[in-house]
């Protein structure tokens, strides 16, 4: 009866909100829609413990950062101060690299209300985290998990967009370097050499010197997302900038050759189209960040924003009437077997939320 009446509640509140052309009115819309059932879900940030959970709390939040940036529409405002507000966060913090790994919510919440006072303790951070980080013998950066140092590409991406935005608050280009180097070293050992794409990490296996079988589409999703951020930190005609582009042009390149003619990409996209389903939560970063990149010229060819938009529209069609979002992959990704993830799709995974919220904000 509780789920019924819920349930209720939430249609009555969708439909008052945005009415029955809530789908046709465009990106705007839809977007706005999904943020909100996203925070009645976790009771608008209201109380304390709804703040606090596993990462993609953190993951969505900054999507609807971004949103109100992109959309320049102050709607969400209060319920982003208040998130931070109830996790007693104060911009003169330091807030550890260690427990944000897949995103920098802070720093988004940074632009967003333009505090100065973030600065100082940020830098400091981003030193801390360029001295003391794990490495592999071969010098990639690892990831902490279960008492091991393992590489994952999801890992790296936050990583390499940490060293820019330091990079770029500090004038050191130390950090850019390191961008480069870590890029390279990750290429080296996780990229296949035949199709361009990336395992999803090394270290995860009985055998640690063996990568992870086959590629997962929202490790490569992740991977778009750190060389496209990145870039916008790391000045474009200097050498670290070249060469984020140039490795750019090829991951575009190779994931263009593995979009299916609705325009979506599959969950593992080495395996043909029919072995596994269309999978929103990638199909929506790339797409985002392939567009990003185009606007701002690092990627010129126009295919790229042609692929972008057919995905895009093609997204629209895994969203339901009540706003839930279909055929979602759950992760940690393909890190020990490839079978699991041919069908393992999900219905409002959190993960797939905040893709679509970043695709469907963009103007």
């Amino acid at each position: 009866m509780c789920a019924n009446i819920r349930f209720l509640i939430l249609f009555v509140f969708i439909l008052s909100n945005f009415g029955l052309l809530g789908r046709n009115k465009g990106n705007n819309q839809t977007h706005r829609a999904i943020i909100n059932k996203y925070l009645w879900q976790h009771n608008n940030f209201e109380t304390p413990k709804d703040v606090w959970g596993d990462y993609t709390i953190d993951l969505n939040v900054e999507a609807i950062i971004n949103a109100a940036i992109q959309t320049n529409d102050s709607t969400f405002l209060p319920v982003i101060d208040r998130y931070f507000r109830l996790k007693n966060y104060q911009f003169s913090q330091t807030i550890s690299f260690d427990k944000q790994p897949f995103c920098d919510v802070y720093f988004r919440y940074f632009q967003l209300k333009n505090d100065s006072s973030f600065v100082t303790p940020y830098i400091e951070e981003s030193y801390r985290v360029l001295q003391t980080i794990p490495r592999t013998p071969e010098g990639a950066v690892c990831i902490r998990h279960k008492g091991e140092n393992n590489m994952l590409i999801d890992f790296l991406q936050n990583y390499m967009i940490r060293m820019a935005r330091a990079g770029w608050l500090t004038g050191d280009t130390a950090f850019y370097n390191e961008i480069s180097t870590q890029l390279k070293i990750y290429s080296e050992i996780l990229q296949y050499p035949d199709s361009k794409l990336f395992s999803q990490g090394r270290g995860w296996l009985t055998d640690k010197q063996l990568i992870s079988p086959s590629a997962w589409l929202r490790g490569q999703a992740w991977l778009m997302r750190g060389l496209v951020t990145s870039l916008q930190y790391v000045p474009k005609n200097s050498k670290y900038g070249e060469f984020l582009i140039e490795n750019l042009n090829i991951f575009a390149n190779a994931l263009l050759l593995k979009q299916d003619k609705s325009g979506m990409w599959h969950n593992l996209p080495l395996l043909s189209h029919n072995v596994s389903y269309p999978e929103v939560s990638g199909s929506a970063m790339i797409a985002y960040y392939m567009l990003s990149a185009y606007d701002k010229g690092y990627l010129s060819d126009k295919k790229f924003c042609k692929a972008a938009l057919k995905s895009k529209k093609a997204i629209r069609k895994y969203i339901n009437t009540d706003f839930s979002i279909r055929s979602i992959s759950p992760g940690p990704g393909t890190l020990y077997a490839v079978d699991e993830y041919k069908t393992n799709a999900e219905a409002d995974n959190p993960h797939g939320t905040q893709a679509v919220i970043l695709l469907l904000s963009r103007q």
